[in-house]
């Protein structure tokens, strides 16, 4: 059903006039050349859109991420001033005593560490742990210090791989409120004369919050989202606090570099933070950046509607000028188609090549009224050569009947010889007008033949027998009419009647494949191989007249019938002689 609607399809669209096709195809080239135009443009445009936000974005991160790099820096830069001052020193070397003395250590330390958490507001808490007695300093507010987790300290210190530089420690929520996150810094702090014996630690506190100041980004009218994750794609600050701690699908950028990507439908720019293993993420979605492209795209549609109108008008008052001359062409063509040959054509105002067509058309035109009045006198003779082929054809009806009357007659006489020879005679006549067919049965040429060959025989009884034995499953295989006999002729003539002793003459078939063999086999006088060859040869040439007349025109009719591969050939036989063979098509 499928192949009948598309055969049906392809039947309307070839019945479609020239005019209609041409203009569709006008139509569709130029709809596909302006959309390819702007499909480029929207591509192009697009790309450097993206390429300018990811550019811009960029640019911000760089700034974001060196503000934000000098801020930690100097948070990580803060203890340094304190570590080596001589009253925290002593405060942490010596166990707690109730004297005036260490209470003004105390006192003194309280003073440094009041001093270092003033100048920095956005610490949260700051406090010093001793070593020695397991106490701490605390400075913040009271209820964080009364809740805040002092279990990190005893971790790293417990580790044995304390050195001399800050570690850094994770987000994590404030014990106080849930809703904040902090994270912290600590400093160890080593006995000026014993370097690698640890004797404090101490730790600043700095809220989520204040990161956020220097990476956040401010402008209200651009949807870019910033944020922190880290080394692993955890999001460890975000504007949105219930987005931290979670996934931020982002795997695909953990590659320690600084780049971009698209992921998501969003436009991902991401700069790396080395030293604290951190990307600062800047998030802008495509169809923002787009918008304006996804304007242009709405004006290409309404420009292609526009241009289709405007096409198919263009085009058809086009196709209309342009196929005037074509449609004057067709109709003398349909005046000629029913007969009428006088009709002419002038094209010459639709320019050069029109005149061109139209003088081919009118030259045409005549040669054609030329060759009709040929065609017509053709046939005239045709029947007059039809009708005198009739008349000749009356006189051997009359010898053929005028034969069978001398064979009844003779055998009356008991002249036995001249009856086989005039009944053979008249068989052979018989088979020659075959009705008027040119193509015969097989079986029906074995018997003109061998009434051919029963009256050589009667000839020449001391020169040759002869023999048919032709299987019966070929009888039906088709064949030039008087084939055999011009074979049969050339054999005696050439091959028995020169020998001394009595030769014979065999007709068979055998089959090759498709092909049918009709062999006629000899015992004559034989000739070279070279011999052969040349008879093979000018089998095929229609003006040489070795070979005889009569073989050549036999073997030109069985191609004329059957086609070039089949026809005449010879060969030398095993008996001394030669063996003609005729190649015919194996059809009943």
């Amino acid at each position: 059903m499928k192949t009948k609607g598309l055969q049906s399809a392809v039947t309307n669209i070839r019945n479609i006039p020239f005019r209609f096709k041409l203009t569709c195809y006008l139509v569709i080239t130029i709809c596909i050349t302006v959309l390819i135009v702007f499909a480029c443009s929207y591509i192009v445009s697009s790309r450097s859109i993206k390429q300018q936000a990811k550019d811009l974005t960029m640019q911000q991160l760089e700034q974001n991420t060196l503000n934000l790099q000098n801020y930690l820096s100097q948070i990580e830069g803060t203890p340094d001033s304190i570590v080596t001052d001589k009253n925290l020193q002593e405060y942490l070397t010596k166990p707690d005593e109730n004297t005036t003395e260490f209470t003004n250590i105390v006192d003194d330390v309280y003073q440094t560490m009041s001093n270092v958490f003033e100048a920095k507001e956005s610490l949260l808490y700051i406090y010093l742990y001793k070593v020695l007695d397991n106490r701490v300093l605390y400075l913040g507010p009271t209820k964080a210090g009364r809740n805040a987790d002092y279990s990190n300290v005893e971790k790293y210190l417990s580790s044995g791989n304390i050195t001399g530089s800050p570690i850094r420690a994770s987000f994590r929520q404030d014990p106080v409120n849930n809703s904040r996150y902090t994270f912290a810094i600590y400093q160890p702090i080593f006995d000026k004369y014993k370097i690698k014996n640890p004797i404090g630690m101490l730790c600043l506190s700095v809220t989520e919050d204040t990161l956020e100041r220097f990476y956040a980004h401010r402008n209200t009218n651009l949807p870019l989202d910033t944020f922190i994750i880290n080394g692993e794609g955890t999001i460890v600050s975000h504007t949105d606090k219930s987005r931290i701690s979670t996934d931020a699908k982002l795997k695909s950028i953990l590659n320690k570099q600084d780049g971009s990507m698209e992921i998501g439908g969003k436009l991902v720019v991401f700069k790396y933070f080395e030293d604290w293993d951190w990307y600062v993420i800047g998030t802008l979605p495509i169809s923002y950046l787009l918008r304006d492209n996804n304007v242009l795209l709405v004006i290409i549609l309404i420009i292609v509607l526009l241009t289709i109108m405007t096409a198919i008008l263009i085009s058809f008052i086009f196709s209309k000028r342009l196929l005037r001359p074509f449609d004057e062409l067709i109709y003398r063509m349909s005046m000629v188609s029913n007969g009428d040959f006088t009709t002419r054509i002038e094209l010459s105002p639709y320019g050069y090549d029109f005149k061109q067509v139209s003088e081919g058309f009118n030259i045409m035109v005549e040669q054609i009224n030329i060759l009709m009045g040929k065609i017509y006198e053709e046939q005239r003779q045709l029947k007059e050569i039809e009708f005198k082929a009739l008349q000749a054809q009356i006189n051997p009806h009359f010898l053929y009947n005028t034969l069978e009357s001398i064979h009844w007659q003779a055998l009356l006489g008991g002249n036995y010889d001249i009856s086989t020879m005039v009944k053979a005679l008249a068989g052979f006549y018989r088979i020659s007008l075959s009705g008027g067919e040119d193509i015969i049965p097989l079986k029906s040429e074995a018997e003109h033949v061998e009434n051919y060959m029963t009256i050589q025989e009667i000839r020449y009884k001391d020169k040759m027998e002869s023999y048919i034995d032709i299987p019966e499953e070929f009888y039906e295989v088709r064949i030039p009419k008087m084939t055999l006999q011009p074979l049969v002729e050339n054999s005696i003539y050439h091959g028995l009647k020169g020998k001394q002793v009595k030769g014979f003459i065999k007709i068979t078939a055998v089959r090759d494949g498709d092909e049918l063999i009709v062999k006629t086999i000899d015992n004559g006088v034989g000739m070279s191989e070279s011999q052969i060859s040349n008879l093979n040869r000018t089998l095929e040439d229609n003006v040489s007249s070795a070979g005889g007349y009569g073989v050549r025109n036999v073997n030109r009719r069985i191609k004329l019938f059957f086609g070039e591969p089949y026809g005449i050939f010879y060969e030398s036989n095993e008996y001394g002689g030669v063996t003609a063979n005729v190649r015919l098509y194996m059809k009943k």
